[in-house]
């Protein structure tokens, strides 16, 4: 059909070789990022789960400290009153951050609080609700631990070289990693 001299069919040849080079990339990046993508919706449910859950404890220990007739300062009733669960729904935002600080603040005051009191420690409520906080705490470090892992993946894959035009292009934006 068409005689075309040895060294242009080379070179076609090898500009379709790093075409399908590049597609194979571009689809293997895709499925990194919907991967990452996917991990994250599940790492933000379970942040939002294990904040809710130190919140209620929370307000179970201020709850027994007020029935064991101990004074809590009302500063401290008006942080925890003002915390909003809906803040724990989105890690990335400002209001996640402070609220999640307000939270470990309220359990240094309370543990402070219980270890001026010894009597609270024979009080299995108390002991229930200040395990499951610390619990919380551990449960909450593991968690975001993972999650910065697959932000550094997430971030890594949008960023890969023979494809970081087409991210740039949609302007697919970076994560953030949660302190």
């Amino acid at each position: 059909m068409f005689d075309l001299p040895e060294w242009l069919v080379i070179v076609l040849i090898i500009i379709a070789s790093l075409i399908a080079i590049w597609i194979l990339l571009l689809i293997v990046n895709l499925i990194f990022v919907g991967f990452f993508n996917s991990v994250f919706k599940k790492h933000k449910k379970a942040l939002t789960v294990i904040l809710y859950s130190k919140l209620e404890n929370m307000e179970k220990l201020f709850a027994i400290l007020k029935q064991s007739g101990i004074k809590i300062d009302e500063r401290l009733t008006k942080l925890l009153s003002e915390i909003n669960v809906e803040d724990f729904q989105e890690p990335n935002m400002g209001q996640f951050e402070k609220s999640k600080n307000t939270l470990s603040y309220l359990k240094d005051e309370i543990m402070f609080i219980a270890n001026q009191n010894p009597d609270l420690n024979s009080n299995p409520e108390f002991i229930q609700a200040k395990n499951n906080v610390l619990e919380s705490d551990a449960i909450y470090r593991s968690n975001i631990v993972m999650y910065n892992a697959d932000v550094l993946g997430y971030n890594y894959w949008i960023r890969f070289l023979p494809c970081r035009f087409i991210f740039k292009m949609f302007k697919v934006k970076k994560k953030q990693i949660i302190s």
